[in-house]
């Protein structure tokens, strides 16, 4: 059976390793990782453990921080159904009443 609590958790877990990877990569410590965000070193450290409560705006700061703010983007963006485009372009509304005649 599908566990949608389970994906969430698995998912900010893998969140979290990945903010560490890039934290380490970048020879950074917690506590001055922490600092940059404006958190304590407490609730970075549960960040990086996946917490839920961790807010959206800090991950979002985190990524910033290191330079993969776009990718939250491209996540974010609306995808574009081509045949959904195409019926769209193909109905586009007419103007409505009867065409006018020239003034001679």
């Amino acid at each position: 059976m599908f566990n949608n609590n389970t994906n969430i958790e698995s998912l900010l877990i893998q969140f979290g390793q990945r903010l560490k990877d890039a934290r380490l990569g970048r020879n950074e410590s917690q506590d001055l990782f922490a600092q940059r965000l404006g958190l304590t070193r407490q609730s970075y450290s549960r960040m990086e453990k996946g917490s839920p409560q961790t807010q959206i705006g800090n991950w979002l700061a985190a990524s910033s921080i290191l330079g993969r703010l776009g990718e939250w983007k491209d996540l974010l963006a609306e995808k574009e159904d081509l045949f959904a485009k195409l019926e769209r372009t193909k109905s586009n509304r007419q103007r409505a009443g009867s065409r006018r005649k020239r003034k001679k």
